[in-house]
């Protein structure tokens, strides 16, 4: 039975920011330290929220969760809190020059009841946020079309991923809230090569990505385009996202991915994320180094015709 204070179909723009890197923070500082120097910044982000009229649902760990009536007021609650974090740490009085947040939104009818709030909204926030390089603020295409002008004039296309329990993909957009940083942004966007296509190959299954297929995910999971059963892998261990004609593999494992580039050295990714280039391999959990079978193989070219990948195999000379 559904509870009398509950109330379906309110439209509200949901906010997830998160502070970044805060296990290390613990692990470096100890907990008391740690902990002190995340409720400082979880009240900041707090207070940044009720400035531009937003509802603090919940914290979760180093998350906060707040609803606003409008996107405007969401977008410019998230731009709010990156640069007063930023003036906070100039300032000292946050002592961890390194901390940074990341922020996501998106709008929709929620399911609200009692103090929280449900629903489809919610999760594709969540989801968004996910995505969000640390010191950045993504949002979705139906939040773009709510916001100001003055908003949408910092608004920069990243490219589209697969979000769970959707059919089709999600297009990003970056808020740009350091504009000395925009003409650069802008600036690599337009060197980078139209028309690229990534193929992946694992033994003898091969995929495509490019504008129509935004996203592979790899692991042990069998919700993985890529299912890799090796004890070392985790059950969601990396993804490839194509990223406005780049593509860029994101780990998010407990044991890393490794990446041979043909006539590089190998490189480890512990929750961080490479644009991929040229050809290469890509080992979850361990070298790919002995390992070919378990390795998927990749090859980037700008254009089409793209050769298929079978016998990519790094250079060693």
């Amino acid at each position: 039975m559904a509870s009398e204070a509950q109330h379906t179909g309110l439209w509200r723009t949901i906010l997830f920011v998160d502070v970044c890197g805060s296990t290390k923070l613990y692990e470096t500082l100890g907990n008391t330290r740690a902990q002190a120097i995340i409720a400082t910044t979880l009240a900041m982000l707090a207070e940044c929220a009720r400035k531009h009229l937003g509802t603090i649902v919940k914290e979760i760990g180093d998350e906060v969760m707040c609803t606003f009536g409008t996107a405007g007021e969401a977008a410019e609650a998230a731009i709010d809190m990156q640069r007063s974090l930023k003036q906070a740490i100039a300032a000292e009085d946050i002592a961890v020059k390194s901390l940074m947040i990341r922020a996501g939104l998106h709008c929709g009818p929620v399911i609200s009841q009692v103090a929280d709030i449900f629903g489809d909204a919610v999760n594709v926030a969540a989801r968004v946020v996910a995505h969000a390089k640390p010191g950045q603020i993504l949002t979705t295409r139906p939040t773009v079309a709510r916001l100001p002008e003055e908003v949408k004039s910092s608004i920069r296309p990243v490219g589209s991923t697969q979000v769970k329990g959707k059919k089709e993909a999600i297009e990003l957009y970056e808020v740009i809230w350091e504009h000395e940083n925009l003409t650069q942004l802008q600036d690599v966007a337009a060197t980078r090569p139209s028309g690229a296509r990534l193929l992946a190959r694992l033994r003898d299954r091969t995929v495509e990505l490019g504008p129509e297929l935004g996203l592979l995910r790899m692991g042990r999971g069998a919700e993985n385009e890529f299912v890799i059963e090796d004890p070392l892998a985790s059950r969601l261990h990396a993804r490839i996202e194509h990223r406005r004609d780049r593509f860029v593999l994101v780990d998010q494992s407990l044991n890393g991915t490794y990446v041979q580039r043909a006539g590089g050295p190998e490189i480890v990714l512990r929750r961080d994320e490479l644009a991929l280039e040229g050809s290469g391999l890509i080992g979850l959990g361990r070298s790919t180094a002995g390992q070919h079978d378990q390795c998927v193989e990749f090859i980037v070219q700008s254009t089409r015709p793209v050769p298929p990948p079978g016998t990519v195999k790094p250079e060693t000379e």
